[in-house]
């Protein structure tokens, strides 16, 4: 028995839908090519730099302060309190001032275009008082010694009485009257009220180093008042100067004039030694003046 024949209209549909497939299989496969050929997309991601550390923007510069003169006190007059320095502490409470061990300082000595030797004996007690003496000698010459007696404590020294001795003899003296607040003087009648903080003509070697060594403030201004045998109390203003090939890693601080005739007054202060003086002048050492170099600790 013959199998029937499908109708030419059911062969031509067969045949439509066997094209269709053909043409969907092929399409896939193109397009499968397609996506292989073709390169993946680059992406490019941004990465963001860490976060730079804060930076601290310079402070205004501060006008610089007015050149300070020199105060003089007249007899009866109260003198103004002293600063220690220009520059503010970092701390609120201004720190004690240290003041260096018991030794004994040799010095080469040029005085009236002269050589000559120079020692600075200082001996500070366990009891709170202080001896501070300076011996001089040219050749076979004694010149006279300068003597300081007081005591110390957290504002430093503070003198009972200065002496210029020839012969073993007090010639010339100021005396500091701590209860009183007194400073009065043999040679002069002439008396003063006691600033705080007060020197004489050798004691403010030390307390001068010491103010520097409590406020080492580059470029600084330190003041002390100082009283001379001759009936005299004046303010002295201290300047650093810049450095100097000679300065030698030293401080180099000069006093404000304190007038026309004014010798005027060089110190060299060595961080090192506890800012020790190492080095003095005063006035002109070939004509009426002297200087002082430091030699050695000799004990």
């Amino acid at each position: 028995m013959r199998a029937a024949l499908p109708s030419p209209r059911a062969a031509a549909l067969a045949l439509a839908a066997s094209l269709l497939a053909h043409a969907a299989l092929l399409g896939g496969e193109r397009a499968r090519e397609d996506a292989s050929a073709r390169p993946a997309r680059a992406v490019s991601i941004a990465l963001l730099p860490p976060p730079a550390p804060p930076v601290a923007l310079p402070e205004a510069a501060a006008a610089p302060p007015p050149a300070a003169r020199p105060r003089t006190t007249q007899p009866g007059e109260r003198p103004p309190p002293p600063a220690i320095a220009d520059a503010p502490l970092a701390e609120p409470d201004a720190p004690l001032l240290r003041l260096a061990g018991p030794a004994t300082w040799r010095y080469r000595l040029r005085q009236a275009g002269q050589d000559g030797e120079a020692l600075l004996d200082w001996r500070p007690e366990a009891d709170g008082r202080y001896s501070l003496r300076l011996t001089r000698q040219v050749g076979e010459r004694a010149l006279p010694a300068w003597a300081s007696l007081g005591r110390t404590g957290g504002a430093g020294l503070a003198p009972e009485r200065f002496a210029l001795q020839r012969g073993g003899q007090d010639r010339q003296a100021v005396n500091f009257d701590a209860e009183g607040r007194r400073v009065s003087f043999s040679a002069s009648p002439a008396q003063f009220e006691l600033p705080e903080g007060a020197q004489d003509r050798l004691s403010w070697w030390l307390q001068l180093a010491a103010l520097v060594q409590a406020a080492p403030a580059p470029g600084g201004r330190w003041r002390v008042w100082v009283a001379s045998p001759r009936g005299e109390l004046r303010e002295w203003v201290f300047d650093a100067v810049d450095a100097e090939p000679d300065d030698a890693g030293t401080l180099h601080l000069r006093r404000q004039t304190l007038g026309p005739h004014d010798p005027g007054i060089e110190l060299w202060l060595d961080p090192a030694r506890g800012y020790w003086p190492v080095r003095l002048r005063q006035g002109d050492p070939e004509t009426r003046g002297f200087e002082i170099g430091l030699l050695e600790a000799a004990r």
